[in-house]
């Protein structure tokens, strides 16, 4: 499990997990926390519940998302009616007695309550998790490629502040493991489209030419750049350099499978107590 230092100090439980400490059989093996998959739904549920426990969670609610690569972000306030998202069964399995819902065609979601995990997945996308200790207010974000060229962390940021009375200044972030600059290949489309929503100047710290019209593109060093343009100050951000690809032991990765059965990892936060 992987947390960040930047938000030891504050009353927020938070943790990205790894492929490791779980039951998954191969290819799911062994820390699997997505039940979209083929992986067998008793072993996901303990391993969500592992994860839980390790981190000290004790909210029976979780939310998690059904993501898209899109930028829409899901608001969980007081008054949040849970029968508009659709439920997941976990009777009969590690996680009895916990209400599961899923929030379809979204890929973050925002909170300021205490009685509510919020849950993310990952297999190479970044993670970003951001916590402003002053209102209590935490957000958890999926950001690929296509979530990084349309600023979901900027959405992000703006959408804590404006729904929940955040102030930029005094939030935290912390950007999880993910592909690396020393893995990540794409090709020109991705950088063209790229682009379009950031300038020059700027994607110039970011992309990496190939000998063989390819590209390395540097997503984490992005959104950390990202998060500062819109009001973050870089003290408040924590980066975890680890690479989903080449980090075989440690990590699950969609791209070093490439796209066939392997298991996905999660981000899961919950507001302080």
């Amino acid at each position: 499990m992987n947390q960040f230092k930047i938000f030891e100090q504050e009353s927020f439980r938070h943790g990205v997990t790894t492929r490791l400490g779980g039951i998954s059989n191969p290819p799911y093996d062994t820390m699997n926390t997505s039940f979209y998959g083929q992986d067998d739904k008793q072993h996901v549920m303990t391993n969500i519940k592992r994860s839980l426990d390790t981190l000290g969670m004790t909210a029976k609610t979780i939310v998690a998302t059904a993501q898209v690569h899109s930028t829409t972000i899901l608001s969980i306030n007081k008054a949040f009616d849970f029968s508009a998202l659709r439920r997941f069964d976990t009777s009969h399995t590690a996680l009895d007695g916990y209400d599961l819902y899923i929030a379809e065609k979204t890929d973050g979601l925002i909170t300021n309550r205490t009685d509510v995990i919020l849950m993310t997945f990952y297999a190479d996308c970044v993670p970003i998790i951001l916590y402003d200790p002053i209102t209590g207010t935490a957000a958890t974000v999926h950001s690929g490629w296509r979530g990084t060229k349309n600023r979901i962390g900027q959405i992000a940021i703006e959408s804590m502040c404006s729904q929940f009375g955040a102030r930029v200044q005094a939030i935290r972030a912390g950007i999880g493991q993910s592909a690396g600059k020393c893995c990540y290949e794409v090709d020109f489309p991705v950088i063209e489209a790229f682009e379009k929503n950031y300038p020059k100047t700027l994607l110039s710290g970011a992309v990496f030419p190939k000998d063989y019209g390819k590209y390395h593109l540097d997503l984490k060093w992005l959104n950390s750049q990202l998060l500062q343009m819109n009001g973050i100050l870089p003290q408040h951000i924590e980066v975890n350099s680890d690479c989903t690809i080449c980090g075989i032991e440690k990590y699950h990765s969609h791209r070093r499978a490439a796209g066939g059965a392997r298991g996905t990892m999660s981000a899961l936060i919950q507001c302080g107590l």
